[in-house]
């Protein structure tokens, strides 16, 4: 015979696909709540996620918790259940969290005799903003939350609104993998306790400086500061160097030395989002997302990467260099190493990715502006030609390196420098395209031997 807790599970889980409408337009209404009271102060808000109860978690909550005993039947529980609806605001720092909280309580309105407050322009929306905040939860951890309800045709629905940094939003997430859904590490409760104490540490110091350099590159008079800079790359090197060791040795057994790989990925985040995008404001708050999504997900560091597009560019340098290094990517371990951690950090398909990689060190390392004014003496048609053939001969040289080494930042500002001396001296020389393809040979030769001097010259 049946247990009743089961006829009781499926009354409830019946209710709640039969409110599920309801449910999905008190939600959208949230959202709309909260964009709207906060749009005053839309800077502290990385982003507003909610989600709705799902069957599997209320079916878990109800055994857990012995709700079965509490409540006589599933719409009565539905009722009483505080987070039918959950709402998360995110921001970018701990410190932000507070701030959030006492904003929304200036500007919603007390009702009498409650611990509700409520907001004129949205008569059915009621948030609790007198309990005392943060909560002390049962891991000894504080947290924002606030319970509240939406009126929506006579109908009740319970929501539970948390606000939380990007660093416990990540934090959160770790846990909840560790010790909440992962009974097996129940049997080690105090040593998880004291690892997770530690963890939660770590990330509030990664907080705090991340927090720093941000109110630091908010100064404009000193945001081209290059101590500036080099805090920014070091911080996204170091967590890049965290996460992926970390992956490295989950998906092989160990874990190699990628501190040069992750220095080379955050100058890479630098150029592109720093020095060509300029969204260096909103670029932290993007990579705690992006190291927050990479905790989840499985890295696989022993097969072969897999790009389905095929590499169609008129541009010489990224024709060039893109074909060598697809050529190679499955073959030399520190580049498919290199992809493997870019492709998983980018948003867009991984050609996409590819392609914007070789566009980005391109313009590194050539000024577009000044190589279209170079050879300004010949017609513009034989100027366009030289140009070419000079991007052509960069790419050559750095595929007959080869080495992951070129990426190094030292050795890209070297050969930037000496590119530029190398097509100077070609203007003094070339009296001609032609002229110069005559001797393009020996001038490629010259280029390539220069690029192979720098390697020497910095122990590569």
């Amino acid at each position: 015979m049946r247990l009743k807790m089961f006829d009781f599970i499926d009354d409830t889980l019946g209710v709640l696909e039969e409110k599920n409408s309801i449910y999905e337009e008190v939600n959208i209404r949230l959202h709309q709540v909260f964009n709207d009271i906060l749009k005053e102060r839309s800077e502290l808000i990385v982003d507003v996620r909610s989600r709705i109860k799902s069957a599997e978690s209320l079916r878990e909550k109800i055994v857990r918790n012995r709700l079965y005993f509490l409540y006589h039947s599933g719409e009565e529980l539905l009722q009483h259940l505080s987070d039918v609806i959950g709402i998360t605001l995110e921001c970018r720092f701990i410190e932000e969290e507070e701030l959030i909280l006492n904003y929304l309580r200036e500007h919603l309105v007390s009702k009498e005799d409650s611990i509700y407050s409520t907001s004129s322009a949205f008569p059915n929306f009621y948030l609790d903003c007198a309990t005392k905040q943060p909560q002390m939860q049962k891991n000894g951890f504080s947290i924002y939350r606030l319970d509240g309800y939406y009126l929506l045709n006579g109908e009740k629905v319970n929501f539970e609104l948390q606000i939380k940094s990007l660093v416990h939003s990540f934090w959160g997430e770790i846990e909840h993998k560790l010790v909440y859904k992962n009974t097996s590490f129940y049997v080690y409760d105090e040593f998880m306790k004291n690892l997770l104490k530690s963890v939660n540490a770590q990330l509030a110091t990664t907080d705090q400086q991340l927090s720093i350099i941000y109110k630091q590159m908010q100064d404009l008079s000193n945001k081209h500061s290059g101590l500036h800079e080099k805090e920014f790359e070091m911080q996204c090197s170091k967590a890049i160097n965290d996460v992926f060791a970390q992956k490295m040795n989950e998906s092989l057994g160990f874990t190699l030395n990628i501190k040069h790989t992750a220095t080379i990925l955050g100058h890479y985040i630098f150029m592109k989002d720093i020095r060509y995008q300029n969204e260096g404001f909103d670029r932290i708050s993007m990579l705690i997302h992006t190291f927050k999504k990479l905790n989840t997900a499985q890295i696989d560091f022993e097969h072969k990467i897999i790009i389905h597009n095929t590499l169609e560019s008129k541009d010489h340098f990224i024709s060039i260099l893109g074909n060598y290094l697809l050529s190679v990517m499955n073959d030399d371990y520190d580049w498919f190493v290199f992809f493997k951690m870019l492709f998983a950090i980018e948003p867009g398909n991984d050609m996409q990715d590819f392609c914007l990689f070789l566009k980005v060190i391109k313009n590194y390392l050539i000024d577009d502006y000044w190589l279209k004014t170079s050879f300004i003496r010949l017609a513009e048609e034989e100027q366009i030609a030289l140009h070419g053939e000079c991007i052509k001969m960069l790419a050559l040289s750095l595929v007959e390196i080869g080495s992951i080494k070129i990426l190094h930042q030292d050795i890209m500002l070297d050969i930037r420098f000496h590119f530029v001396k190398f097509i100077e001296e070609l203007e003094q020389r070339v009296l001609s395209y032609k002229d110069f393809m005559l001797y393009y040979d020996g001038y490629c030769e010259h280029w390539i031997q220069s690029v192979k001097m720098i390697m020497q010259q910095h122990n590569c």
